[in-house]
């Protein structure tokens, strides 16, 4: 049976993640990195990253054993559009365009046959399937195009020492969580941007059974997404209720 600390795990593929850190005072820009907390640190990338207007987000989950594999790359105006390409290390694939209201689908076989939805054969007679987006069932894997950045007190932050990241300078910030009554917990691994505004531009988590590793970028970049063309599209509420 799955442990509540892997269950969450398993959510860090598409959720949002909860931190460890104490409230900290207004940013002063002035401010030397080497003088902040790890608290301080946290609450100021968790304000920058609120203030996006679009962002790229690129999670990568394995399991210890290496049974259990997922990728995914979203980029999301934080609103309204939102594109999520998604693999799973036993050969599902699926593409995800989510506008408004309405999602549009792009799966693959292997998806369709782990989807938690029942399928019928029209649904692989076109590349794309459109659905509401308030169908979306946790089966699906689908992603909501906001993204919470939240901080909570949920464990003991730790700053390490200034390092890089891709050639960029960047301090990372240990939260060990605290340990559940199971006995498991635990350590997420942020690392802030030392130089420029201060974006978290990557979290590890590692626990028991699951690594996460997630990169941000493309801060504020143009998004420019659209719906799949008409002609590729199958609706999903053309189909019989309990197809869909």
């Amino acid at each position: 049976m799955r442990t509540k600390a892997s269950t969450a795990a398993l959510c860090l593929f598409i959720g949002a993640v909860a931190v460890g850190c104490a409230d900290a005072g207004d940013t002063a820009d002035t401010r030397s990195a080497d003088t902040r907390s790890a608290g301080q640190l946290l609450n100021e990338a968790d304000r920058t990253m609120k203030t996006l207007t679009s962002v790229t987000i690129v999670t990568d989950v394995s399991s210890t054993g290496g049974l259990v594999g997922y990728s995914s790359r979203l980029t999301t105006d934080l609103e309204h559009r939102c594109t999520l390409k998604a693999t799973w290390s036993r050969g599902a694939e699926m593409e995800q365009i989510r506008i408004g209201k309405t999602d549009y689908i792009h799966p693959n076989d292997a998806y369709l046959e782990q989807w938690g939805r029942t399928t019928v054969p029209a649904m692989r007679h076109k590349p794309w399937l459109k659905s509401p987006a308030s169908a979306a069932k946790g089966a699906d894997d689908l992603v909501d195009c906001p993204w919470p950045f939240s901080s909570s007190t949920e464990g003991k932050a730790a700053k390490g020492e200034l390092t890089e990241l891709d050639g960029k300078p960047v301090v990372p910030v240990e939260v060990t969580e605290n340990v559940t009554y199971e006995g498991e917990g635990g350590v997420y691994t942020f690392y802030i941007a030392a130089e420029g505004k201060p974006y978290l531009l990557r979290i590890d988590y590692q626990e028991l059974h699951y690594h996460t590793v997630r990169k941000f970028s493309g801060f504020n970049h143009h998004v420019d997404i659209q719906p799949p063309a008409a002609a590729d599209v199958l609706d999903l509420s053309s189909l019989p209720s309990d197809a869909s």
